[in-house]
């Protein structure tokens, strides 16, 4: 497999007026065909055109992390401002790399989309499938943005609260106002009811799109929703193509550190186990692995969990001694796919499951992920039937499933809508304690400085 990287890809979204098809650089490749399309697609490298792009903005904001004294240092500056959550986490100088990269992955789907119909027949890609892909990575970006930068949807405020600015054409000289929450979902939920129709059941490689990743994310974008009932139904749909959860018991440490390996795990991350789509974040806050919170590592039964002996790890990272044991998940063979999962799409299906009362669906989809996660013949079955205690064992189960997945800030956003699940998130740095209480207006980010600057249609959120 080749992947290309094409320079209107890094052009498009920072372009100004003219046609730049005029011009040729030399040694460039300028997209005219349905495969030269579907290859602006094709990317594992967020690094790159960004369609493998997946949220990290908010790893450090939530309650699952703790930043160790000694850690500081190797925290980004704007990593350290969205842990203590200060009103503006970048600067107007600064570049906010998610609101960037995925208006970036917007762009780039746009473009496809727009000259598609008239693009010469490939050999190797449909014209189909080009347009589902793109349909979805624009579903995926949207979605990402509106949790990101916007409040959590209200049935009952959606069409007024402000969203994020909705492109549905590229246009590098576009200003717009924030269309509502109501519209972006709207827009997701049409991309993906067209790229269901369009895509296979799996695709080759996990970073492309498919039927499969659809109803993944179908599933996660109905449960924010709170339309469990269309959550269930596309849940049992992606189950039915992706089958099972793997089994941890299949891999072990080479060592007693998961950095240096994991026997039976590609040191691709692509290819981790449970990948249904890949997304990965290009810059962290920090690239040392996060420290667990001491609520999060309650949460683990450590004797038996393989998450936490798979996983996480006292050991210094490489030869770099910054003078702190506390655990932190593995740098390299954590699964922590910023995409979607066949683990997410179990513990949504039991969530939804019990939501809608249905007592024996949940307890099976709950049971049938937990056993993959246990060591073999240790692991005690839920039989809990109580909605409301079986609804809080799922939660903890979807905490431990998603840890660093990039979808627990979205989780608390959601939850705090409810009293029963409602809480204050506590971060201590350099013995100063933050609060953020279930209502605070730093849940919703703000709209980065630089992006005010340059288009003044913008309004920007309360801090």
């Amino acid at each position: 497999m080749k992947i290309y990287i094409y320079w209107i890809a890094c052009l498009l979204c920072f372009a100004g007026c003219g046609d730049f098809l005029d011009e040729t650089l030399k040694g460039t490749l300028i997209p005219k065909t349905v495969d030269d399309f579907a290859m602006m697609l094709d990317s594992y490298d967020s690094h790159a055109d960004k369609i493998a792009y997946g949220n990290c903005l908010t790893d450090a904001m939530d309650d699952d992390v703790q930043i160790p004294e000694a850690k500081i240092s190797r925290y980004r500056n704007w990593g350290i401002r969205s842990f203590c959550w200060e009103d503006y986490i970048f600067s107007e100088s600064e570049n906010d790399e998610a609101y960037n990269s995925f208006y970036h992955v917007i762009y780039i789907c746009n473009y496809i989309l727009d000259n598609l119909e008239t693009a010469k027949g490939g050999g190797t890609f449909s014209r189909e499938y080009v347009e589902g892909a793109a349909r979805f990575h624009r579903a995926n970006a949207y979605f990402n943005l509106v949790n990101l930068y916007a409040r959590h949807y209200d049935p009952e405020t959606a069409a007024t609260d402000p969203g994020v600015v909705l492109l549905l054409k590229a246009d590098v000289n576009a200003k717009e106002k924030r269309a509502s929450v109501q519209a972006v979902y709207d827009c997701i939920l049409e991309d993906l009811d067209l790229a269901e129709d369009l895509l296979d059941d799996t695709a080759e490689y996990t970073f492309r799109a498919s039927k499969a990743a659809v109803y993944a994310m179908l599933g996660r974008v109905y449960l924010y929703l709170g339309e469990y009932g269309n959550c269930l139904e596309a849940c049992r749909k992606a189950r039915a193509i992706t089958g099972a959860p793997e089994d941890y018991n299949a891999f072990s440490l080479w060592g007693n550190n998961p950095d240096n390996g994991i026997d039976g795990m590609s040191w691709d991350t692509w290819e981790l186990p449970d990948i249904i789509c890949y997304k990965w974040e290009a810059t962290e806050p920090c690239s040392y692995g996060y420290n667990l919170s001491d609520e999060l590592m309650e949460l683990f039964d450590k004797e038996t969990d393989l998450r936490w002996s798979l996983f996480v790890t006292t050991c210094k990272y490489g030869s770099d001694d910054f003078g702190t044991d506390e655990p932190r998940i593995s740098v390299f063979f954590y699964p922590g796919n910023r995409g979607y999962n066949v683990g997410e799409v179990y513990i949504t299906e039991a969530e939804a499951a019990v939501r809608e009362n249905d007592i024996d669906g949940a307890l099976w989809a709950l049971n049938e992920l937990a056993r993959k996660r246990h060591v073999t013949g240790m692991y005690t079955e839920v039989t809990e039937r109580d909605p409301e205690k079986l609804l809080r064992l799922i939660l903890d189960e979807r905490r431990r499933e998603q840890m660093f997945k990039g979808t627990r800030w979205f989780d608390l956003k959601r939850l705090n809508r409810d009293e029963r699940f409602a809480k204050t998130v506590t971060h201590v740095l350099s013995g100063k304690t933050y609060t953020l209480a279930p209502d605070d207006n730093h849940y919703v980010l703000p709209i980065p400085l630089k992006a005010i600057a340059a288009n003044d249609l913008l309004e920007q959120n309360p801090r």
